[in-house]
């Protein structure tokens, strides 16, 4: 027990606080607020990472949240709803996605909001960039078929190697000053790295994840003794 406490005030700057732990030889101290009540714990390695990354939070402080739609039933009312709920994203998705259903879907929610952000796919070809742009998407989902858990080249017979697919549709998206996504196909940390060669601003992670406390589903443990989730 130490009588030489450390205390950080709940809304100090994220280096001062960093800068304080450090001089103080903390790994982390209690953060009070103004009236010195207790609101949380701040690390040292937290603090740092901090002023290296930037939260993904909006003007009011709020997480910010997108959410998908998909492309059957009342497209538009659903997006409508979740626009006045918060939403900062909305992602327009199917296996497929260079279908008529999926551009009228795109077309249908960028009518209700000139200015938010559409996320659409999946698709695997140029052609398929250059159509969802037109009818209103901002960011291009790129993978079919190669997600761990998935079976649309195996039930529809449709799909493309991941890598030719970013390749190509990375291309196409930045000649409209759009970006894409690579979704699907991270095995290995080079597939994370291939796919950001490619072009992809952003890759999407799904397998990694889906094993971890925090992943929804119940834990269970095999009859060798290795856990999954269910």
């Amino acid at each position: 027990m130490t009588k030489d406490l450390v205390l950080l005030d709940a809304d100090i700057d994220p280096r001062d606080a960093f800068n304080k732990l450090d001089g103080a030889n903390r790994k982390l101290a209690p953060a009070v607020d103004a009236d010195g009540r207790l609101v949380g714990i701040l690390t040292r390695k937290a603090a740092l990472r901090a002023t290296l990354y930037t939260p993904a939070t909006d003007a009011g402080g709020k997480l910010r949240i997108a959410a998908a739609v998909g492309i059957n039933g009342d497209v538009a009312g659903k997006a409508k709803q979740l626009l006045d709920a918060g939403a900062d994203v909305l992602v327009v998705d199917t296996a497929h996605g260079h279908q008529e259903s999926m551009i009228s879907a795109v077309k249908a929610v960028r009518a209700l909001d000139p200015q938010v952000p559409i996320v659409a796919g999946n698709i695997v070809a140029a052609e398929g960039v250059r159509d969802l742009i037109e009818a209103g998407a901002d960011i291009i989902k790129v993978g079919v078929g190669p997600g761990a858990m998935c079976t649309t080249r195996m039930m529809t017979g449709v799909g493309r190697p991941q890598f030719s697919a970013v390749l190509e549709c990375a291309a196409e998206a930045r000649k409209h000053g759009k970006h894409v996504w690579a979704d699907g196909g991270v095995r290995h940390p080079r597939d994370v790295a291939m796919a950001l060669a490619a072009g992809a601003s952003n890759v999407m992670i799904g397998s990694w994840f889906a094993g971890t406390y925090e992943s929804p589903g119940d834990l269970q443990q095999s009859a060798d003794g290795r856990f999954y989730k269910e």
